[in-house]
This record gives structure tokens, sequence and C-alpha cells, in this order.
């Protein structure tokens, strides 16, 4: 579940050193779709926005030169990474302090930066040297950090400020759903990824605190139904690749870069096009209308049965390697913190005090619900906000991927009860496998690069072997092919113009080895590097190499290749295939074999798929 995650928000643009003073611191067509679209992703990454940091050594950090004072020699220098959001506020709490013997030094930092430093992760950056205070936007942050071998922080952080997880939604398109009488939640949320309804945004979860407690919600409410039950677990699982999946074709960089743009992106009515629905903090919301926009926000806060909404924590983290000065130093500025005047200052910038009391610009004018909302249950395991990070980092990712379709005889056969809408005419194997591909092909990144081959046999009389079709060949979807200016649409026509091979049959062993082939040449880094091949077929005799052959050669190339992995996963239709087979030959080249009894399965097939690797992160 959700859990002890209390508050967070996200990275800022701005860039502030550390120097010297306080300052400078419709399942199932839809379902089948976004299938075939999941078996391509795989993998995952971490992006990290950083703040720079003086690398003075001293216990706990880097500290710059402090100027001496008669009454102690050299003053202590508290250095306090916090969070971009809260900055400003605990930089004036810093301004404010009276004590000539502590000198107070507050950057600016994100939060997935400093967990990343912490962690030996940052690839790059500015943060060069660890805090003696870190104040990030939400403790999921620290289990994410403490999740990667962190041990240098101090037991028990107390918040020294909170803001709910909500729903931001201009006012007027929120009034159109029946605002503020009817309430949305997550479970509306998710709905509306599987209609698309409403635009929805979200910062990156991977830098992005409204981000990652989003992504953590939404799986305690995908998942949590499923209770203990292996089978519902696996299915709850599936679902969410999913929501992810589409969750991450409108990824803004940050909080802040969404904000920024949303004055100009922002729909201004109920199915006026624009940016729809957003997580954030209630902070946030608050602060933005505070500007008087032209269209004004209003925060909905989630109150699902049994789940509720997090609550953006802020806690006041502490080095465990400090030494006996600087252990008092941050003692002492927490109770600055916790002052009436401190805590004053934290409400008018637009934060809960560490109880959930809201006050300063928290008014229903601000588009906000001063009320304590309805809270996530806590999540006992620390683990919930690092394993949600890892599913959508695999999910995520930018594909390189081959599409292979079968197009022998036997995939021209229809399947009772699948009919075209419009014309009321049944449906076929490959009609319905090409559809699921056209309609998963917008989950794809315009960096991504997919192509698409066909594959059947000749006839024996015919001298037998196997015949694929390069009908797109294979590169980022961005690039031209031919006449068309780029490849989505070169595919998008391709896949509406698959026919059948009337009277061959399967060429499979042939078609596989010859697409691992390709998509090993010009294997890419960071990328999921993929095959995905739909079949009905069995061996029929006329590939060139048996199975053990195929699987001794897929062995081969893995071991000559080791650092360039490419997964063959095969979706396998109808009654008539040879799964144990197609298991071991998909076993060595890391992979699976799915099937799906009916071509309406095929989405589901591929999902429990991907979503067994999933498990495995």
């Amino acid at each position: 579940m959700a859990g002890r995650h209390r508050s967070y928000e996200g990275p800022s643009n701005s860039s502030r050193g550390r120097g010297g003073g306080s300052g400078g611191s419709s399942f199932p067509t839809g379902l089948v779709a976004l299938g075939a679209a999941l078996v391509l992703a795989a993998g995952g990454g971490y992006v990290l926005y950083t703040k720079k940091h003086n690398s003075t050594s001293n216990a706990g950090g880097g500290h710059p030169p402090a100027t001496s004072n008669s009454s102690c020699g050299t003053p202590t220098t508290l250095n306090v990474d916090a969070n971009p959001d809260v900055y400003t506020a605990v930089k004036a709490v810093a301004d404010g302090m009276s004590d000539p013997c502590v000198h107070v030094n507050v950057t600016s930092a994100e939060a997935s930066a400093v967990a990343a430093f912490l962690a030996g992760t940052a690839k790059g950056g500015d943060v060069t040297s660890a805090p003696d205070v870190w104040i990030p936007d939400s403790s999921m942050w620290i289990d994410v950090a403490h999740g990667n071998g962190v041990k240098s922080l101090a037991a028990n952080p107390t918040p020294i400020a909170t803001s709910p997880l909500v729903i931001g939604m201009p006012k007027p398109v929120a009034a159109a759903n029946g605002w503020p009488a009817k309430p949305f939640g997550w479970s509306d949320l998710l709905a509306n990824f599987k209609s698309n309804k409403l635009q929805t945004a979200v910062s990156d979860p991977t830098t992005s605190g409204p981000g990652l407690a989003a992504i953590t919600m939404l799986r305690a409410a995908v998942l949590g139904p499923a209770g203990a039950d292996k089978a519902k677990q696996a299915q709850a699982l599936q679902n969410l690749t999913l929501v992810y999946r589409v969750m991450s074709t409108s990824v803004s960089s940050s909080m802040s870069a969404l904000l920024t743009s949303l004055p100009s992106d922002v729909a201004t009515a109920a199915g006026a096009g624009g940016v729809a629905a957003f997580p954030s903090t209630e902070q946030k919301i608050a602060a933005y209308n505070t500007a008087s926009p032209a269209t004004p926000l209003v925060a909905l806060y989630p109150a699902d049965p049994g789940l509720g909404t997090m609550m953006m924590d802020y806690p006041y983290t502490v080095s465990s390697n400090l030494d006996g000065g600087h252990a008092k130093a941050a003692a002492e500025f927490q109770g600055v913190l916790q002052s009436p005047a401190a805590v004053n200052t934290l409400q008018k910038a637009g934060f809960r005090d560490p109880k959930g009391a809201a006050a300063g610009i928290l008014t229903a004018a601000n588009g906000v619900n001063p009320a304590v909302p309805a809270l996530a249950p806590a999540d006992s395991t620390h683990t919930a906000a690092g394993t949600s990070l890892s599913v959508w980092n695999v999910t995520s990712e930018q594909t390189r991927g081959l599409v292979v379709m079968d197009v022998s005889g036997s995939m021209g056969v229809a399947v009772p009860g699948q009919v075209d809408p419009n014309t009321q005419t049944p449906l076929t194997r490959l009609q319905i496998t090409a559809a699921a591909c056209l309609a998963g092909l917008p989950l794809f990144g315009d960096s991504s690069q997919l192509g698409l081959w066909t594959f059947t046999t000749k006839s024996t009389a015919d001298g037998g072997g196997t015949v694929h079709n390069e009908l797109v060949p294979l590169g980022p979807l961005s690039a031209p092919v031919g006449t068309y200016p780029n490849r989505r649409a070169a595919l998008n026509a391709a896949l509406q113009q698959v026919a059948i091979q009337p009277g061959s049959r399967n060429g499979l062993y042939d078609t596989v080895l010859d697409a691992y082939k390709t998509v090993l040449n010009g294997w890419t880094p960071n990328e999921s590097n993929a095959i995905v091949v739909f079949t009905d077929g069995k061996d029929d005799g006329l590939n060139s190499m048996t199975a053990d052959q195929l699987i001794a050669k897929l062995n081969a190339l893995k071991t000559a290749n080791p650092n360039h992995p490419v997964r063959v996963m095969v979706v396998a239709l109808g009654s008539g295939v040879d799964l144990t087979t197609l298991s071991r030959i998909t076993a060595a080249a890391n992979g699976q074999a799915l099937h799906a009894a009916t071509p309406a399965d095929i989405g589901s097939a591929v999902i429990a798929g991907f979503a067994g690797r999933l498990s495995d992160q």
C-alpha cells in the first residue's frame, strides 16, 4: 500500500549552488492493443536532476568556510539539502536564526538526486557531497534510498510540514464532472486511462515526488483488491503494467515544468482538449491559483474506500555520520523549524503543519479544501515506492522492437463472436492481431524503434522454404520511410493492408532466427531490444532446421554476445499450437511463449508474460 509516505513535490528547473551564507541554497480491444505494445517494453533507468554543492570536507559533508565568532570561535556550518518546493521557506527560517555559533547553509536539491548520490548511483550531476540534513518532499525517497543500500540516515525522521497528494484539475473541467459534490479518486483516474476521456499528465516519477506518489497510489489501487489470491495478483500486475505504459506517454520532466507550461496547455473547458488532470501536491495548486490564472485549478482529494491519498511529509532527515558539533547544530535547527514562527512561515507558503492543519493560502478561494483528507494506510514494508518505481522504469523504457506476424492460410480463419462493428462481418485471426498492433502503436514514443515483418512458407509443390517479408524496416518511429513522412505512418498503412497468403503454411523457426539476427545487428543500449511473434501454427516440416537446431543457434548467438540481450516473445493463437516446444525456443532467447486460446486473448497473454518479468524486479 501507499503508506508512511506523507508528503512530496517535484523538482525545480532553477539551479541554486551551495555557497557562503544561508543563501544559494474498452478492454478486450484496448487490452489486446496495449498488450501488443507492452510486450516490447522492458528495462529501467534513472534520470537525475541535481544541484551544485561545494566540496570542502567536514563531518557529514562539504562545509564552506565560516567566519570566526569571538563567543564560540569558528561557527559550525550545517549543510541542509531541501527539496525545491520547500527550499524558499526553509531558507527564510535559516536566515532568521539568531545563534552566532551555528551557520545553516540551505541548498535547493532534488530529492531524487540526493537519494542517488547517497546510494552511489548518480550518473554525473552536480551533487558532490552528502548533506548533514536532508529534507526531501516525501519519506518515499528515504525508502528508495534504503532500498538501494543507503545506511547513513538516522532513523525516524520527523516532518517539518505536510501537503496532501491531490489530483489537479481545471475548475471548468471539474465542474463539468460533478465537482464539488461528486468525488474523484484513484479508481476514476484508472478508468480514465482506459477511456482517455480526460487528457492526463504526470511529472516524471523518477525525479518528481508527486509523480512517484501517484504511481505508488495507483499501484495500491490496482493491486490492493487482489489480496493474497495469486491468480488475482497476476492479473492485477498485468493491469498495472498497462496503466503505467499509458501514463508514460504523457510525462513532464518535472512538476515545475508541468505547471510552467500549464497556462498554454490546460483544458479551458470540458472536451476542449489540453491537460485536464494531473497528480500534484495541494501546495502547488494553491500557489498556482494565487497568481489569478485565466483558468484556475481545483484540488481533488481521492477518498477511495480503504485507500485515501498520501500525505507528503517533508521529513527532517539527519545524517548518522555527524560529529558531536554538527549533530547538535542539526538538533537546534530542527527545533527552530518546529517553532510557531517557522510553522507560520511554511503555512504562508501553502504547506500544512506536521499534523495536517491548514492555514495561510490553503483556502477554498484558492481551489483547496482545508479539511484533513482521508489518508492511505501506512506502508509497513517501506518498499511500495521502490517497487512502483522499478515497475515504472521497466514499463516506460524506450523500445527497439520487431513485430513479426504469421500470414499463413490458417490466420484467415474467422473467430467466432468477433465481428467488424461497422460491417458486422466476421473478423479473422490476422485482422484482430493487426488491429491490436494498430491500436497499441500510439503507446510508443517517437524515439522508439519499430519494424514489421510477415512470414509464411511456400507450398511443397513450390519447393517449400520460409518466406518473410520486411513490410517496414526497423528504425525510429519519427524517421521518414519511403513516401511516408515517418515510420509511424508507414506502420499504420502496412498494418491496415496486411493480408493472408492463401494455401501457405507456417515457417516459424527460420523467421525467429532471422529476426533475432536482425535485432542483434544494431543492438542499442538503454532500450528494450525485443521481438514479438504472432502465430497460430506449429512446425509444418518446411523449416530449414528443427526446434533443437534453432535452440542451439540461439544459444550460440547469446554466448557470442553476452552483453547484447535480445528477447523473443511468441504469442501463440488457437488450439493447434505446440506450446511446449515454443516455450523451449523462447527460453533460449530470454523470452516466453504465451498462449491465447482465442485472438481476443492476445492482450491478456502478452501482458501476463510481461508482468511475469516485472515480478522479478
